[in-house]
Parts: C-alpha cells; sequence; structure tokens
C-alpha cells in the first residue's frame, strides 16, 4: 500500500518543471545580416585599396580631347586649362598637355584657359619657359583666354602668350611675391619653451626665417632680399611678355594690385577684354583657318576624382528620371577638397 502521510504534514511534491525554452526565430535572417556586414568590411577595404592605387597611378592614361566645336577640316585649336592653385602637379599637367599639341600637326592654335590665382614661384616660371620652348618648336598663335581670375602666378604664365583676352569681370595682375611667414617666439616665451635647433657651423643663416626663435635683422634682410630677387625675375617677364604694349612704367604697375579687365586693357596688361569664345576665334584667325575643330584637352580622371564628383545620398536614392528621393544629401566638390587638403608652400604667388 502507498505509504500515507503523516497527519498535518505536506504531501510530497514533484519537481517544478521548467518551461521549454522558446523557439529559435531569424537564424536566418541573422546569418544574413552577419554576411552582408562581412561583405560590406571586405567592400571598404578593397575599396580603400582601390582609391589608393587610382591616386597614386592618377588614373588611366592618356589626354582626351573633348570636341567643343566642330569644323569642316581637320585642323585644330585646342584649349589647353590651366585652373587652381599653380604648383608642381599643374606643371607637370600642362607640360603633357604642350607636348600632345607638340606631336599633333593638325594644331594649328594653342588658347590657354586661365582660371587661377597664382601659386609657387618654380611651377608657375616652368609653365611660362614651356610656353616659350613650344612656341620656339611651334611657331603657332598662343592666345590666353583669363577666367575669373588670373593674378599673379596666374598672370606671369600668361606672359608667355602671343596675344590675352580678359573677361569682363576677370581680375588680373597682382604681381609680387609673397612670403607668409609667422613667429610665435613671444608665445613660446611665455610659456618657457625655448628652440634648440643645432645649426652647424658656419651655416648661420640655415635656420634663418624660424618661427620660434627671434629674427634678426640680418635674417630679415636676408628674407628680403630673396622675395625682391623673385620680384624682379617677376617684373622682367611681365617686360619681355608684354614688350611694347606696356602702356607705363612697369615699376608703377606691378605694385601687387589686383585689376579689372578695363584697368589692365588701359594699362597694357592684356590686349582686348572678351570670352573664351572670342579667344577662340581670334586664335583661328590668326591661324587663317575657316572652319577648325575647337578641342579642349582633359587629363581622364582619377578613381577618387569619379566618386568626389558624383553625388553621395544618405537616406534616400536617386532613381534615374525619378527627382531626388528624401533624404540628405552630400555633394563634395574636389576642387575644395584639394583647396584644403593640399600644404601650402612657403613661396606663392596669389590673388587677394
Amino acid at each position: 500500500m502507498p505509504p500515507y502521510p503523516m497527519p498535518g504534514s505536506m504531501p510530497p511534491m514533484a519537481p517544478f518543471p521548467y518551461p521549454p525554452p522558446p523557439p529559435r526565430r531569424g537564424g536566418a535572417g541573422k546569418a544574413v545580416l552577419i554576411a552582408l556586414l562581412v561583405l560590406l568590411l571586405l567592400g571598404s577595404g578593397f575599396l580603400n585599396i582601390a582609391l589608393l592605387l587610382g591616386s597614386i597611378a592618377g588614373g588611366t592614361t592618356g589626354i582626351t580631347q573633348e570636341t567643343v566645336q566642330a569644323g569642316s577640316g581637320k585642323d585644330k585649336v585646342a584649349v589647353i586649362p590651366l585652373h587652381g592653385i599653380i604648383e608642381g602637379s599643374s606643371s607637370a599637367q600642362f607640360n603633357r598637355f604642350m607636348t600632345t599639341a607638340e606631336a599633333d600637326s593638325s594644331v594649328k592654335a594653342i588658347v590657354l584657359d586661365i582660371d587661377s590665382p597664382g601659386g609657387t614661384v618654380t611651377a608657375s616660371d616652368e609653365i611660362y619657359n614651356r610656353l616659350k620652348l613650344f612656341k620656339a618648336k611651334r611657331p603657332i598663335p598662343v592666345v590666353v583666354s583669363m577666367g575669373s581670375l588670373a593674378t599673379s602666378g596666374g598672370y606671369y604664365a600668361a606672359c608667355g602668350a602671343d596675344y590675352v583676352f580678359a573677361q569682363p569681370t576677370t581680375f588680373t595682375g597682382n604681381i609680387g611675391v609673397l612670403m607668409p611667414r609667422y613667429n610665435f617666439s613671444k608665445l613660446m616665451e611665455k610659456y618657457g619653451v625655448e628652440e634648440t635647433t643645432i645649426v652647424s657651423t658656419g651655416a648661420k643663416f640655415k635656420n634663418a626665417g624660424s618661427s620660434f626663435r627671434p629674427e634678426s635683422p640680418e635674417e630679415k634682410q636676408y628674407m628680403q632680399e630673396l622675395a625682391d630677387s623673385a620680384f624682379t625675375q617677376f617684373k622682367d617677364v611681365v617686360k619681355a611678355g608684354r614688350s611694347s604694349k606696356l602702356k607705363g612704367n612697369v615699376e608703377d604697375i606691378a605694385n601687387g594690385k589686383v585689376y579689372t579687365a578695363k584697368t589692365a586693357k588701359d594699362l597694357g596688361l592684356i590686349d582686348d577684354v572678351g570670352y573664351l569664345e572670342d579667344a577662340q576665334a581670334f586664335a583661328a584667325k590668326q591661324a587663317s583657318l575657316s572652319s577648325p575643330t575647337v578641342v579642349k584637352y582633359e587629363d581622364p580622371p582619377t578613381l577618387m576624382q569619379k566618386l568626389l564628383s558624383s553625388r553621395s545620398t544618405i537616406g534616400g536614392a536617386v532613381a534615374a528620371g525619378q527627382g531626388q528621393a528624401p533624404g540628405v544629401n552630400v555633394t563634395i566638390d574636389q576642387n575644395l577638397l584639394h583647396e584644403l587638403t593640399t600644404p601650402r608652400p612657403m613661396y606663392l604667388w596669389r590673388g587677394q
């Protein structure tokens, strides 16, 4: 017989059963999500590598020639751009363009499209000298068309042309040399910081212009002589390039001022006021061309430039032919990015 509980006691209880675990849900979805995250990370890594290689390689090789105006014959007027701050890469690109034009016998005239606030002394001089070498090898008309700016180093380069147009709203001139410098010696003295740079015996000007210690009058004079020497060269280029066209003393004109197109013409710094199309027509006339094809030289865009020139959309997508979807749209200006990320050299000729 089964045992009976003692009076006043509780009967034994069976162990409390734990509820079964809930069924696993979304296993397949979680796996898909993880796979997508892994692919995204891998894709990001490959993209970074591609961007690095693209920026190093400079994109595809070769120079593209965009037809601006179709002509009836094979003769061409080549439009060569010189845009943005003039630096080493600008000079290298300009050399590639001029080399291409030299090798193309169908190019009968050059239009140099300048829109630049200036840049380094060396790069500006290299571009000017490259124009002179081109004209010695190919004696064809070289005409400048100035855009919004052709100041300082931009004007220096323009002096290598035969004829110069400026738009009515162009700013040009700004003939001078600028050496940006700052001195933090008083600030360092306040906080007890002292420069201890070691200079080899006898090379007392090796550390001249240091921002971290007071500048001596001797050093200041030395730096001034460097700037004045470059300025003298700049004025010599203006005199050689503009020759008898200057209407006044170059010492008075080359005062660092930025001139409007009208004033620049009155001073003889430019030849005429007009647009790019006017410069192209004038170049064709000078080369005795009745119906030339006008082509614009360009470097193929790098992978980085292709990405920066596209519109990135956050929180939405833009479908072709359907307008802009809701969301935050970010457009990256590659020229502004270049301006912000490019280190500035010590020597600059630039517009105000």
